[in-house]
């Protein structure tokens, strides 16, 4: 991994820092990852914490996708580990396609009005989360390092063709579920943020 991959995604923190500054605690284990230059955030491997991307994708019902993670047992956005070097945004849009088969350009698929209150390429959440040992791969517990980005389906009918290896379920719930805190502290803020600031 080369310095100027760190340095822009130090940058990205720091941008991102200086609309959630409330955030900075739990980010400490990555922000110390970034400073020390860990040539491994992109690495699975990596048992201290590697970098992911994921994509919360709201309908024009203002619904919210959510797949049931086979390994997690959980009802989650599509996400999932970046490859070597890519960038947080791309790779939060990859996986998506690849979890769900949603195309780019046959749904009308695109980034968030919201972002663009923000900054260009920025993430609505930054989130350092503990993942479990999964002896079937080699991997210990570690943090998943998990850059979040809203995108829009600007059309009605949606056919999804999940990655059964990774999900097995799929539902679409409005938005305002999420507030409840049933599927998760983190979904729940990133719902507040949503409604909040697409006011």
């Amino acid at each position: 991994m080369t310095g100027n991959y760190l340095e822009s995604i130090a940058r990205l923190l720091q941008e991102y820092l200086q609309h959630w500054s409330e955030d900075q605690p739990r980010l400490e284990v990555l922000l110390k990852q970034v400073e020390e230059q860990d040539r491994e955030l992109t690495n699975r491997k990596n048992m201290v914490g590697h970098l992911t991307g994921s994509a919360l994708v709201v309908d024009d019902q203002n619904r919210v996708l959510l797949i049931k993670h086979n390994m997690l047992k959980r009802w989650l956005q599509p996400g999932g580990h970046l490859d070597f070097e890519e960038w947080p945004a791309d790779g939060s849009l990859r996986e998506l396609v690849e979890e769900t088969g949603i195309t780019v350009d046959g749904h009308g698929l695109k980034l968030h009005r919201l972002h663009g209150k923000f900054g260009e390429g920025l993430p609505i959440d930054v989130d350092s989360h503990k993942i479990p040992e999964n002896p079937g791969k080699g991997e210990g517990p570690h943090l998943h390092h998990d850059f979040q980005y809203v995108y829009e389906l600007s059309e009605g009918a949606h056919k999804l063709n999940l990655q059964e290896e990774e999900v097995s379920q799929f539902r679409w719930l409005p938005l305002e579920e999420l507030l409840s805190g049933a599927y998760g502290v983190r979904l729940q803020r990133v719902a507040g943020k949503i409604l909040t600031f697409s006011r």
